[in-house]
């Protein structure tokens, strides 16, 4: 066995110990709130299933230091919950391995189109260039609907409220 399956092990294992933490607070944010809607990012989904279809790989094929890599895997099936987004009236759930904030809506504006995997909403942020796009939950009516009432589109400024 040599010594860079245990350096990559150990690497990984922080790895999945950030993205256990970033699920756990994610999830005490998303249980804070009755009122949510869930999207998600369809490339982080699949970048997220390449990465389990090669723990899965590593499982099968390293013979002599299964255990450390199946238990990661298992951790890293059980976290998936870390791609969605939840987004609520009041704003933007945002987790992190230290605590979840709530970022709030009058820092976001939306808007509906296409991009090269289909039809996407961006969620923009005032004071960064480049939106959050999202794909996965964005047809349901409750997100149309909750964006419709909580949140401004991108670049419409409403003339009877200047």
């Amino acid at each position: 066995m040599s010594i860079w399956w245990y350096f990559a092990t150990i690497i990984l294992s922080i790895g999945v110990l950030f993205m256990v933490l970033n699920t756990v607070n994610l999830l005490r944010g998303m249980f804070k709130f009755k009122d949510k809607v869930i999207v998600m990012n369809l490339p982080a989904l699949l970048l997220y299933i390449v990465a389990i279809a090669v723990g899965i790989a590593l499982v099968i094929f390293n013979k002599g230091f299964r255990v450390p890599w199946i238990l990661m895997e298992v951790i890293l099936l059980l976290s998936i919950f870390s791609l969605c987004v939840p987004i609520t009236p009041q704003g933007v759930v945002n987790e992190g391995p230290f605590g979840c904030k709530l970022l709030p809506r009058e820092e976001y504006s939306y808007e509906f189109g296409k991009d090269k995997m289909g039809e996407c909403m961006k969620l923009y942020r005032k004071g960064v260039e480049k939106p959050a796009v999202f794909h996965l939950g964005i047809k349901n009516m409750k997100t149309v609907k909750m964006l419709a009432d909580w949140y401004g589109k991108h670049g419409y400024e409403n003339p009877l409220t200047k």
